[in-house]
């Protein structure tokens, strides 16, 4: 069985107008520590990452699938905003990404001064969840997938406030509620959140769904 990294507890957020050098040098630096995940895109794939340091100019992300140097990425915070940037070194498990345009790192992070917790990143998925609700089982199609839970095309089956039961292959098993449901789709939060390193090495190796959107506007920024 491969084995999984164990990602660091916190984001280094940098106070320096510079991007994240590669040895992570800090001395002589001003910077705070929040836990932060992002997720990569490019114009065939994406990807969750946890971001481990973070500057106005760029940030040291740890990765779970293969980039190189040079690959012209976009880039979603947790907190749902949104920049583009390319990547200018990798190295065991980590790359250095310079942003196309420098950011405001505390909007980006928290912005509007939001105090509620913020949206993890999700990842369109074609793939299939089993879902138990009342004891009775069905094979739904995904949507998309984050830590904190699901989207589905739930067919009518489920109603919002059912307590279910997740299976994914290769996922731990969650139990979840359905936050909301309309004729065709529904949200469906986890009781626990799934582990950044576990669901982003899964997602690495799943088959994402259409990329036509995200990608397709990178390709043309590129």
């Amino acid at each position: 069985m491969e084995e999984v990294r164990q990602p660091t507890d916190y984001t280094v957020i940098s106070l320096s107008d510079r991007a994240p050098p590669s040895d992570d040098q800090r001395r002589g630096q001003r910077h705070m520590t929040v836990l932060q995940a992002g997720k990569i895109v490019t114009a065939d794939k994406q990807e969750l990452c946890l971001i481990r340091n973070i500057s106005a100019r760029g940030m040291m992300a740890e990765i779970f699938s293969d980039f190189e140097t040079g690959d012209k990425i976009g880039i979603e915070f947790k907190a749902g905003t949104e920049t583009r940037g390319t990547i200018r070194w990798v190295e065991d498990g980590r790359a250095g990404i310079e942003f196309q345009w420098p950011i405001d790192v505390h909007h980006v992070l928290a912005p509007h001064g939001a105090s509620l917790a913020p949206r993890s990143p999700r990842l369109s998925i074609d793939g299939t969840a089993m879902i138990t609700v009342y004891e009775t089982r069905f094979a739904l199609p995904v949507v998309d997938i984050s830590q904190g839970g699901l989207k589905i095309e739930h067919r009518g089956r489920l109603e919002t406030g059912d307590e279910v039961i997740v299976s994914i292959e290769g996922l731990p098993v969650r139990r979840a509620t359905v936050r909301w449901s309309d004729s065709e789709t529904a949200g469906i939060g986890f009781t626990r959140v799934m582990p950044l390193d576990r669901i982003a090495y899964w997602a690495a190796r799943q088959r994402p769904a259409a990329m036509a959107d995200e990608g397709a506007q990178l390709s043309r920024s590129a």
